[in-house]
C-alpha cells in the first residue's frame, strides 16, 4: 500500500512564517491576525512574552506542551517588541502540488496526474508541523486507506465526526455533504472510476500544463495534461496482479537490453471505468526532454514480441499503441526565426569586412560586391553631400546680356540688361541668399565690361591701349583681355544659292605685348 504525505507548511518555529521572517524572543508578543482560519499546531516548548489571539482561529497542542510567557531566554536581542504571523496557506485536496510521494515516485515523470494525489487504498499522513487547511472543493467521497494526523491514526467515524465539529471548521474547508469511506481491499487502479475524478482533479492542473514539445502528443488514461512519449493499453476483463507484474518485467528488462536505464521513465497501472472497462496501461516517456527515444523503444519492442502470449490475452480483447510525433518547440516563433536569420547575416558580414581588411587581394573577393565588405561605400549612405554648382557670376557683379537681333532691315533691337546677384531671393532658388552668398567666389574676368560691335564687316580682336604721360615718356602695361560681343543675327542671315552656308562674326583675339611696343619705338627714334 502506497503512501501520500501532506506538504509540509512554515511552522511556528521558522521564520518562514512570520512577517519580516522576524522571530519573537522570549519577552516578546506573538501577534495572529483577526482572523486566522486554520489549525496551528504550536511545538512542543514554546517561550514568547505573550500572544494576541485571533477572534476565529484553532490552536492544536501536544500531549507534552511547555509554554513560557515573559521568559529569560536571552539567546537574540528583543528589539522589535512584537512579531506578526502570516496568513496560513489553504491547499486542495485535489491538488497534485499539496502532496508528495516518495523519492523514486516524484522523478518518475510518466505517473498519470490523477494518481499523485491519495489514490482510493493509499494511506495519508498529515504532520502537525505548520498551519493546516485543506479544501474538499469538488469532492463528493473522500477516500483513502487510512489517516495519520500528528502520528496518530484516525478512524473512519472519529474522521466523519471530525468534519463537522469546531476543530473541522478551520481544518477543513467546503466539508459539507462529504462522505468518508476507508478502502483496505485492493482497487482496479487508483481511483474507482476514475471518470469522475477527472473534473475535480484536473480542474486545478489544467492551467499549468505544460506546452508538449511534439507534433502529436499523447494523453494516457488519469492524464489531464497532453504528453510527449509512448502509450500501450490492454483491454482485460479482471484487474490481476500476476498480468500486471508481467508487463512491469518485460519493460523493465528491454530498457535493460537496449541500455536506456537512464533515458526513459516509465509506469505500468491499471484503470477503471464503468464507460469503457478495466484497462492495463504503460506509459513510457523520455527523461531529459522528448527526443523520441521512448517511441523508438515501444517501437522496436512491438515488433519483436507477442503481447497476446505473453501476458495471456485473450484474443478477443482489444489493445493499441500510440505514438508521439516528431520533436517541436512551441516556443519557436516567426519573429525569433527572423531574429537568428539577421543576426546570422550580421555575423557573416562582420566576417566578411574583418576578413577583406587584412586580405584585400583575395581572389574570392571578385565574387562578392564590393559595397557588401568595403565600409568606405557605406559612408554615403551617413554623409550628407553638398551638390557643387559652377558659378558663372560674382556676388556683387551684374550681368549684362543683350538681345537678340531682330527685323528684317538687318537692324539691331536696343540691349536690355538685368541685374542678379546672390543674395536675391526667388521662387527658382533652391537656396536662400545667405546660404548661396557663403558659397560664392569673385571671379576676377568679370571686372571688365563687355563692349558690342556695330558692323558685320569689321573683324573684332583685342587690342592693347597705351597711355602716355605729357613728357612723352611710354607706361609698360600688362596686357589685357578684351571681349567683344558677338551678334547673332536670325533673320538676317546671307544665304548663298549654291551651297547655303551660314555666316556669323568670328572673334579675333590678338595679344600684344609691352616688348613689341619698345621695338617699334627704338625703330623710329634711329629713324
Amino acid at each position: 500500500m502506497a503512501t501520500k504525505w501532506l506538504m509540509d507548511s512554515p511552522g511556528f518555529n521558522d521564520p518562514a512564517a512570520w512577517i519580516d521572517d522576524y522571530l519573537p524572543c522570549s519577552r516578546e508578543r506573538a501577534i495572529f491576525p483577526e482572523k486566522y482560519e486554520a489549525l496551528l499546531p504550536l511545538p512542543a516548548k514554546v517561550d514568547v512574552g505573550g500572544f494576541v489571539l485571533p477572534k476565529d482561529g484553532a490552536i492544536f497542542l501536544q500531549m507534552e506542551s511547555t509554554i513560557t510567557l515573559e521568559g529569560n531566554d536571552n539567546k537574540r536581542d528583543c528589539d522589535k517588541g512584537k512579531a506578526v504571523l502570516k496568513q496560513p496557506t489553504v491547499r486542495k485536496w485535489f491538488d497534485p502540488k499539496t502532496w508528495r510521494s516518495s523519492k523514486d515516485v516524484v522523478a518518475n515523470a510518466a505517473i498519470p496526474d490523477m494518481e499523485r494525489v491519495p489514490c482510493n487504498n493509499e494511506s495519508v499522513v498529515i504532520r502537525a508541523n505548520g498551519p493546516l487547511a485543506l479544501d474538499l472543493e469538488n469532492i463528493a467521497y473522500l477516500r483513502m486507506g487510512q489517516m495519520s494526523f500528528a502520528g496518530s491514526l484516525l478512524s473512519r467515524d472519529y474522521l466523519r465526526q471530525l468534519l463537522y465539529n469546531d476543530l473541522g471548521q478551520f481544518l477543513f474547508r467546503n466539508q459539507a455533504g462529504v462522505n468518508v469511506e476507508y478502502y483496505h481491499h485492493d482497487v482496479c487502479g487508483c481511483h474507482k472510476d476514475f471518470n469522475n475524478f477527472g473534473e475535480p482533479i484536473c480542474h486545478n492542473i489544467i492551467e499549468s500544463c505544460e506546452r508538449p514539445h511534439c507534433l502529436v502528443p499523447v494523453m494516457p488514461y488519469g492524464s489531464c495534461c497532453a504528453i510527449c512519449g509512448a502509450v500501450i493499453k490492454f483491454q482485460v476483463e479482471f484487474c490481476e496482479d500476476r498480468r500486471y507484474n508481467w508487463l512491469q518485467t518485460i519493460l523493465r528488462e528491454a530498457i535493460k537490453d537496449q541500455d536506456l536505464q537512464g533515458d526513459l521513465d516509465y509506469y505500468v497501472n491499471y484503470v477503471n471505468s464503468q464507460n469503457y472497462g478495466n484497462y492495463l496501461q504503460a506509459v513510457i516517456v523520455d527523461r531529459d526532454g522528448y527526443s523520441e527515444r521512448s517511441v523508438k523503444f515501444l517501437a522496436k519492442l512491438n515488433e519483436t514480441i507477442d503481447w497476446v502470449s505473453r501476458l495471456k490475452l485473450d484474443r478477443k480483447h482489444i489493445f493499441g499503441i500510440e505514438y508521439s510525433g516528431r520533436p517541436y518547440n512551441p516556443n519557436v516563433t516567426f519573429g525569433s526565426i527572423l531574429l537568428i536569420f539577421l543576426c546570422l547575416i550580421f555575423v557573416s558580414v562582420v566576417a566578411l569586412v574583418i576578413f577583406a581588411h587584412y586580405n584585400p587581394d583575395n581572389q574570392y573577393l571578385h565574387y562578392v560586391p564590393r559595397w557588401v565588405y568595403d565600409p568606405n561605400r557605406w559612408r554615403s549612405l551617413f554623409q550628407r553631400r553638398d551638390a557643387v554648382f559652377a558659378r558663372f557670376d560674382n556676388t556683387r557683379a551684374s550681368v549684362i546680356t543683350t538681345a537678340d537681333v531682330g527685323g528684317s532691315g538687318g537692324g539691331r533691337s536696343v540691349a536690355k540688361g538685368f541685374t542678379r546677384s546672390y543674395g536675391d531671393d526667388d521662387d527658382g532658388d533652391a537656396e536662400s541668399g545667405d546660404v548661396r552668398s557663403k558659397r560664392a567666389f569673385d571671379n576676377p574676368l568679370f571686372d571688365e565690361k563687355p563692349s558690342t560691335s556695330t558692323s558685320k564687316g569689321k573683324s573684332d580682336g583685342l587690342a592693347m591701349e597705351v597711355a602716355t604721360s605729357s613728357s612723352g615718356s611710354s607706361i609698360k602695361e600688362v596686357p589685357q583681355l578684351l571681349m567683344e560681343s558677338v551678334d547673332m543675327s536670325d533673320t538676317n542671315i546671307e544665304t548663298h544659292d549654291d551651297d547655303h552656308e551660314d555666316e556669323q562674326e568670328l572673334t579675333e583675339i590678338k595679344l600684344d605685348t609691352s616688348s613689341d611696343e619698345e621695338d617699334t619705338k627704338e625703330q623710329e627714334t634711329k629713324e
